[in-house]
């Protein structure tokens, strides 16, 4: 018998299943960290789930939260709600005349 992958995943023990997409990097100006966002997909659905290696907290800054994705089926759509997350807050901080510290990025802890 051929198994789908999605056939492999229907044992009742399995939960949320989801299988990776792509992976992204990048850096903030001035700040050394790199800055990683994985995608994956359920596998059931075609909504994009995004894990990444940081947030952004800027001590002092009061900053717009993050927009809504319009279609998180997209991978662009997904990716362009991420970055602007960051850089909406960092051209926010620079332009209060903040200097880019490398604190302002919080590594998330359940990222691997």
């Amino acid at each position: 018998m051929s198994w789908s992958i999605s056939e492999a995943l229907t044992d009742p023990a399995i939960r949320e299943p989801i299988a990776f997409r792509s992976e992204f990097k990048f850096r903030l100006r001035d700040i050394p960290t790199e800055i990683t966002v994985r995608f994956y997909n359920p596998i059931a659905s075609s909504k994009v789930v995004v894990r990444q290696s940081h947030t952004v907290s800027i001590p002092g800054l009061d900053w717009q939260a993050k927009g809504e994705c319009e279609d998180e089926t997209q991978d662009g759509e997904v990716l362009q709600s991420v970055v602007c997350e960051f850089t909406r807050a960092y051209n926010a901080a620079v332009e209060k005349g903040m200097k880019p510290d490398p604190s302002w990025l919080k590594p998330n802890p359940n990222f691997c």
